[in-house]
């Protein structure tokens, strides 16, 4: 008899569960074709091992005392079954290791979008398949975030006094009090010459990033972190400028809120009230928003100045070129290493989204970074969600919001050529 009142938005929450099925559903077919009869669910038995044993008819069996042999051979063992894709749910002659196998291929996704100001969560999608995947990847999940880590490390290279506008060299260094450790950059950076710190995250360069961090010191990197309300563990390593934390969507939705919300956080929730059956009221939650701002007004309106230039003319272009988006947007991309997990980061005055795309399987990636990369698995989804909420009048609150325009004296500090 509990009424329970959330804050999300039924059209947005649709909309969102729209966007991840169109957008899935051509990916996942993308993402099989790619590998072929090279694909790791198909060649490796280790792989296929350990997802077998992780299943409860495995371990059904197991306690039944059955011998490995016997345990194969049911496993082998052809019967009719139903196995869900996007095609939909099918009834085909199936045994449980070709079940495991068809299942260990899939794609899995999250996406979480809430206003900044008050921590409302509009929409929410766990997963791609309630029925067949009932883990979180929003709130459950932990993986590494990639380059959606950098605004971090960028804040505090500004906070420590460095500018949007200091040239720092792109070549490769090998930092050789970190076991000989080697960052690279992608193909399309020229190292031989210097960028500006605010191209350097327009255009993900990984290299000036490390510079960035040992730069300004890990340590305000990881207590900056933690102000913004991370509470996953962060080692303290140069790694984390290029994204090694594992954190869930929900703690890093919550950092990104201090960028459009003065500088203060605001931690999402989902409940508003919870009541009886007679309409008594057990229950009421509101917004928790940090008493005091964790980024200067200065460094917060240069870092969104800085992450609207990876989607007018970085990594998030696509956002223009491809799905004619003329929303004021600001984000930032994500690929973690072996191309096994995309994410992207929008930023809008009333709206922040976060989108996430990977494999359960944490060995299985994407077979080639123009496939993997967040720009083309996850930032997509965002997309096609803001293309739906602009076709409805009803969203104009969100999709007509503009940033307010950055005071002179921080424009002055990005005044400057983008590369020397």
């Amino acid at each position: 008899g509990l009424v329970i009142e959330t804050t999300l938005d039924k059209d947005m929450q649709q909309m969102a569960e729209r966007s991840m099925e169109k957008h899935l559903t051509e990916l996942q077919r993308v993402f099989e074709a790619s590998y072929g009869q090279r694909a790791p669910w198909m060649r490796s038995e280790q792989l296929l091992q350990d997802a077998i044993e992780r299943t409860p008819y495995y371990k059904q069996l197991l306690s039944k005392g059955l011998s490995a042999t016997q345990i194969q051979d049911s496993l082998k063992q052809r019967r009719k079954m139903e196995l869900w894709d996007w095609g939909g749910d099918q009834v085909v002659e199936a045994s449980p290791i070709d079940s495991i196998r068809h299942y260990l291929k899939l794609l899995n996704a999250g996406l979480i979008s809430l206003e900044p100001s008050s921590g409302e969560i509009k929409a929410w999608v766990g997963g791609i398949n309630y029925s067949h995947f009932q883990f979180d990847h929003v709130i459950q999940a932990k993986r590494q975030v990639g380059s959606t880590f950098k605004p971090i490390v960028y804040t505090a290279a500004l906070e420590s006094g460095i500018s949007p506008c200091e040239f720092i060299p792109a070549r490769t260094v090998t930092y050789t009090q970190y076991d000989d450790w080697t960052p690279t950059n992608s193909s399309d950076i020229d190292e031989e010459k210097s960028y500006a710190v605010k191209t350097a995250l327009a255009q993900s360069i990984n290299t000036i990033a490390v510079k960035l961090l040992t730069t300004t010191d890990i340590g305000p990197v990881t207590t900056l972190a933690r102000e913004l309300g991370i509470t996953s563990t962060i080692p303290a390593v140069p790694s984390i400028a290029l994204g090694t934390p594992e954190l869930s969507m929900y703690e890093l939705a919550k950092a990104y809120t201090a960028f459009v919300n003065q500088g203060k956080t605001a931690s999402p929730f989902f409940i508003r009230s919870v009541k009886d059956k007679t309409g008594n009221v057990l229950a009421n939650f509101g917004p928790t928003v940090a008493a005091e701002r964790v980024i200067s007004e200065d460094t917060r309106q240069a870092m969104i100045e800085m992450m609207k230039g990876v989607v007018n003319e970085g990594t998030g272009r696509r956002l223009r070129w491809k799905y004619g988006l003329e929303n004021d947007i600001a984000g930032k991309t994500g690929t973690t290493q072996d191309n096994k997990d995309g994410w992207f980061v929008a930023l809008s005055p009333k709206l922040i989204t976060l989108t996430w795309v990977g494999n359960d399987e944490h060995r299985i990636g994407f077979s080639k970074t123009t496939i993997g990369q967040g720009a083309n698995s996850a930032l997509p989804i965002y997309a096609l969600y803001q293309q739906e909420m602009n076709a409805n009048t009803r969203m104009a609150r969100y999709t007509t919001a503009r940033f307010a325009p950055p005071s002179l004296r921080v424009l002055e500090t990005l005044n400057c050529d983008q590369e020397k």
